[in-house]
């Protein structure tokens, strides 16, 4: 991805689009690729301390001045409180999105070539600069430092920074007596002690959160630099790692490259979808996680199972989908999965549909690995906890009806994937029996019937099969309306919410059928008709009326907006498999979704940059919003193209053709 200086130099297009860094632990460094931080997320080195706990930003920003002839010339970007700017980006003759982002800046007849990297598996980001220039110049970085948590911000000296400078850089001491080492190759390091007030964050202010802040300047570093050269700055929790910062870069980009490579396509999309993966996956602790989204993400269990098929089985990670499946059920409480891991604290369990996905996910694996071993003997006996309490009833009003379909009616509590919430107001409330959740229950019990006969549990295979045949004869009688020719989102006791939604998209791309065929073309054909936008499904048809064409304004507003019209990118997987599906994988319906996916693969170059945007506008030019790298949206781009338009589907082999067990 190379971009110039029609759009590198332009303020408006290069902070539309952000990089992004990751080291494989849950931190990460991003920014634009004017140089400006316009989110509060922005900055150098963001994560969690060694010992563990929320992410925190530790680093922000790398201002540098080149002075020539006598002439000093600011490189930086950004935007201030007053709405002035500063703009160093006039200087910027290319970006460049590799294995790592790389800025060129040309000042006069002289190069500065930026790159910036992190090193895996710390807290730790260098920034290597080289310098092409055929007389002597003059160079000055200053840092800019915080320590507050990423989602925060902070306003004044809220602390007094001890630091202990040295001639190469300075070790800077936070409140808790983490130490935050600056430290560069060459020049001198001068001791300052003042701050940089009142940076703006324009995305922060757009979204009506507080958006200005101030970052403490320990000093700067100069240096005189001859015709040519090259230095770097490490950044690091961890002490100075210049000692072997081009080993690490190397490392970095054979590492990026080999990711890239575990997709067998030469089309270059797949290739940065591939790479994309490297930032949702992480590990702490000897645990392997997925981050949801960054950057304000944190690990979710629903967004996890949904993309743990694109993410780890497609690649071929599956030692590290194998650790993902053996933790979460470690987790399982109840019958229910956490909804929400976060950083620091306890799990949240508040989710009807996490623990359904599971068993998605655990099929997934067995599709592709074949490995009933590991299944049987620490995911089963989970798997079976599961059913047992959706059965009996577990915590937030979760339980079996009597026509066998699930029910949860803990009003007050947001248990499907449609979870806004302001304060006390559910923004989409779905008490009851809801479409999506139905359809996972039925394709779970399914599921156990044909795993307990492959691991010989002839006892409860006939009481999964039982079941899934109950669910099998009350689904579409319960769900279908007949005025509408689709399914119902929800059934509340005699109530039905038939607002067109794309929730029962799942009753026709999860693996067993529960319509005729006609239904299935009929669903289909109003979910193309209504909701279909390039970049991905509305969450509400336009002609409702709480229907939102734009995701904008302050918190009350998006959140009101979020699944009310919206378009999600990751539900344009099951819409992209549901075609191929509905109309038996026919040439027709492969061309058809290739034309679906397309968007999207430009979309990899305008937003987060080789990734995909959690959220679009429901209405034309489908502006991208919410976070610009969503593990979801990325894994279900990937799955649908390898599995559905590439037809690199797993042989499945796990069950005896028989039907008996091994």
């Amino acid at each position: 991805m190379r971009y110039g200086p029609n759009v590198v130099s332009v303020w408006e297009r290069a902070c539309a689009r952000e990089w992004l860094l990751a080291n494989g632990r849950g931190g990460y460094a991003g920014g634009t690729i004017s140089g400006a931080n316009t989110r509060r997320y922005h900055g150098l080195l963001i994560d969690s301390p060694p010992e563990g706990g929320e992410r925190r930003l530790y680093v922000s920003k790398l201002h540098e001045e080149l002075t020539l002839g006598g002439r000093t010339y600011y490189l930086a970007s950004g935007e201030v409180a007053d709405g002035q700017r500063q703009c160093g980006h006039v200087h910027l003759l290319e970006f460049v999105q590799d294995s790592i982002p790389t800025f060129v800046y040309r000042v006069e007849d002289v190069y500065l070539i930026k790159e910036l990297f992190m090193v895996r598996g710390e807290a730790t980001t260098i920034v290597r600069y080289t310098l092409e220039s055929p007389r002597l110049c003059k160079l000055r970085i200053y840092p800019l430092v915080n320590n507050r948590p990423h989602h925060d911000l902070s306003s004044g000296q809220q602390w007094a920074y001890e630091k202990k400078a040295r001639s190469t850089g300075v070790d800077v001491i936070m409140q808790s007596g983490q130490l935050l080492t600056l430290d560069c190759t060459t020049g001198s390091f001068n001791e300052l002690c003042t701050w940089y007030y009142n940076m703006a964050y324009p995305r922060e202010k757009e979204r009506g959160e507080q958006f200005v802040e101030h970052h403490f300047i320990p000093g700067f570093w100069e240096m005189a630099m001859p015709a040519s050269g090259e230095f770097a700055i490490s950044l690091s929790l961890h002490g100075s790692r210049l000692s072997d910062y081009r080993a690490c870069c190397l490392a970095e980009k054979v590492r990026q490259k080999e990711a890239a490579l575990r997709i067998r396509s030469n089309k270059p999309h797949c290739r940065e979808l591939a790479r994309a993966i490297d930032l949702f996956v992480i590990e702490r602790n000897g645990e392997t996680g997925v981050i949801a989204g960054y950057p304000w993400f944190e690990e979710w269990g629903r967004d996890t199972m949904i993309s743990l098929p694109g993410l780890l089985l497609v690649p071929g990670r599956f030692a590290e989908a194998k650790q993902v499946l053996a933790r979460y059920g470690r987790y399982e409480r109840n019958g229910l999965l956490p909804n929400f891991i976060p950083d620091s604290g306890d799990p949240q369990y508040n989710s009807v549909d996490a623990s359904l996905w599971y068993f998605q996910a655990v099929k997934s694996y067995l599709d592709y690995t074949g490995d009933l071993e590991f299944v049987g003997d620490e995911i089963y006996r989970v798997l079976k906890n599961i059913i047992h309490s959706y059965r009996l009833g577990t915590d937030y009003g979760i339980v079996m009806d009597a026509d066998g379909l699930i029910t949860a009616v803990d009003k007050g509590v947001q248990l499907t994937w449609m979870d806004a919430k302001i304060e006390d107001w559910v923004v989409t409330p779905r008490y009851g029996k809801t479409v999506e959740v139905n359809a996972l229950w039925y394709n779970a019990l399914h599921f156990m019937t044909r795993l307990s006969c492959a691991l010989g549990d002839n006892k409860d295979r006939k009481l999964y099969s039982e079941l899934a045949l109950r669910v099998h004869a009350n689904f579409a009688p319960t769900f279908w309306c007949m005025r509408h020719d689709y399914l119902a989102d929800l059934v509340y006791r005699t109530e039905r919410d038939e607002r067109l939604r794309p929730n029962q998209l799942l009753a026709l791309s999860l693996p067993n059928k529960l319509l005729k065929p006609q239904q299935e073309q009929l669903v289909l054909s109003a979910i193309g008709r209504h909701l279909y936008t390039p970049y991905g499904l509305r969450t509400l048809a336009p002609y409702e009326t709480d229907y939102h064409p734009r995701y904008e304004g302050d918190r009350f507003s998006r959140d009101g907006a979020y699944h009310q019209g919206t378009a999600w990118a990751w539900l344009i997987g099951p819409y992209v498999t549901a075609i191929r599906r509905t109309y038996n994988y026919s040439a027709q319906s492969r061309r058809t979704a290739a034309r679906v996916l397309a968007p999207l693969f430009h979309h990899l170059y305008d937003f987060g940059l080789g990734s995909v945007a959690e959220i679009f506008d429901a209405d034309h030019p489908h502006t991208p919003g919410g976070c610009p790298f969503q593990a979801w949206s990325v894994a279900e781009l990937l799955r649908a193209y390898v599995e559905d338009i590439l037809e690199k589907r797993p042989a499945s082999k796990w069950f005896p053709p028989s039907g008996r067990p091994r």
